[in-house]
Order: C-alpha cells, then structure tokens, then sequence
C-alpha cells in the first residue's frame, strides 16, 4: 500500500473510525485528533493509517462518556494506575447517574400500578421528573453545528419538516431546537447548568472555537462558573458550587467534594 492509499479524507475517516464528521472536526480545534495534513489545493483535511488506532480509541472513550480531558490524558501515555484511577472515576459518575435513572424507574412503576393514578388522570406526585429544554433557533443547521463542535453535544433526531432537532450531552439527554420563524430574532434564553469542573470545561470550549461571554470566575453568589452563548444569543451558565458548598460541607461534617456530586445539596438563593 503507497503513501496515497492510506490517506482518508474526513468523511472516509469518519466512517473508518468511527466517528463524525462534526466530531472529527471538534477534536481537531481541541488538538485532540489533528488531521495528518491536508490537500495543498482543497485544504480539505486528511488522516493517515497511523491515526486510526487513537481515533479508534477515542471513538470507543467517547461512546462511553467519558470527558475528553481523561481521554487526552489517557492517549498521551498515563500509567497503569492512573489510567485504572480514571477508569475508576468515571465508573463512579456512571453509577451516579444510575441512582438518577433507578429513581424515574421507580417512579414508572409507581405510575404504572393501579393506585398510582387517580382514575381522573391526576398523580400524587409532585416533582419534577426530566427536563427536556427548547431552545428557538434562527437557523437549524447552524445551530446543530455549532452545538456539535463548539459545546461537543450529540445529534440525536431532526423531523422531517426541520421544525425541530434533538442533541444530547452529558445527563441533558434531549435539548430541542425548535425553528424559529418570527419576523424578529428569537427572545433570549438563559440556563444554568451544574458541571465537575467549570475552569477545564471553560478551557476545552474556547479551544473549540464556543462563544465565551463570561470567562470563568467565582461569583458571589457562592458558584465558580462561566457563560457561554449560542449563535442566537442564548446563555449558558456553567458551573458548581464554591463557598457556599463548603458552608453545608462543615454543617452536616462532610467535605466538600463528597457532596458536590448531587447539586441538590446546594442550598437555595435566599433559603
């Protein structure tokens, strides 16, 4: 086999690896995976035989969930017992989440007996089971992109007609993107949402080209976080707890990591 025979372009690749196009493209502005070179007049990218292996790997990584800064650190060579640590790190966020689905679970199957609904429909219970958010978008293409590349979610679904998309990341397991079709630009948005480590996702997003309205900071409402908008200007804040999660930490004679797990320790503003 020449050396032209074991060059793919980014679409062949993908398909080897794989891998997404988007994805691909992603792991490249992360110095992740970067293209073996590209075509001198096309400047498309390509990858060489040599790269398949990491591609393959962190193909593999990812379809686990697993963040992208432990797959750095693993295809850069870690020990043995770092890589058994990390593996046991993200086995413990896993079944974290495991709980979380054990408890809707749980609530399906309360539902599904006969005293759990009311024969008018009604349940008795109160909270909230999944949010499932909707985001209006000028562009639904542009905004699947960027979703994609920028913020590293996951395509799940469009309908047929493009009036809406679906994506995934993370426990956000649908963000719908709904087309927007008013003659002004869609009112904006903002979300907060609890992340492990705001300062290396912060990091990781401007590599990938996100827009950062807000760099990383601790804030004086007791959170470290950062804000990130999306081609329509809607905002994303990022972040967990700092001092305030110390302060429930020292009540209830925790540390502070052992509870900043489960968001649902933070005390509320002005409780």
């Amino acid at each position: 086999m020449d050396d032209h025979s074991e060059r793919w372009q980014i679409g062949q690749f993908a398909e080897l690896v794989g891998l997404s196009i988007p994805q691909l493209r992603r792991y490249d502005r992360l110095r992740l995976l970067e293209p073996g070179g590209r075509e001198s007049r096309s400047g498309y990218r390509y990858y060489t035989q040599g790269q398949t292996g990491a591609a393959r790997v962190i193909a593999l990584l990812r379809s686990m969930d697993m963040p992208i800064a432990d797959i750095r650190r693993i295809l850069a060579g870690t020990g043995e017992a770092e890589r058994r640590q990390l593996f046991r790190d993200h086995r413990a966020r896993l079944e974290a989440r495991l709980d979380e689905v054990r408890r809707l679970l749980a609530a399906v199957d309360t539902l599904e007996r006969e005293d759990g609904m009311a024969a008018d429909g009604h349940t008795d219970l109160t909270g909230w089971q999944h949010l499932m958010p909707e985001i209006p978008v000028t562009d639904l293409d542009r905004s699947i992109d960027y979703y994609q590349e920028a913020l590293g979610f996951r395509f799940a679904w469009r309908t047929t007609d493009d009036s809406l998309a679906a994506l995934a990341s993370g426990e956000i397991e649908r963000l719908l993107l709904v087309h927007w079709t008013g003659d002004s630009p869609p009112p904006a948005q903002s979300f907060y949402v609890y992340v492990d480590d705001p300062d290396a996702l912060c990091a990781e997003y401007r590599e990938a080209g996100a827009d950062i309205a807000d760099p990383v900071a601790s804030r004086p409402y007791g959170m470290r976080d950062f804000v990130v908008r999306d081609p329509d200007g809607h905002r994303f804040v990022l972040g967990r707890g700092e001092q305030r999660l110390r302060e429930v930490a020292d009540h209830y004679g925790l540390t502070p990591d052992t509870i900043s797990v489960d968001p649902r320790w933070l005390p509320r503003r002005g409780g």
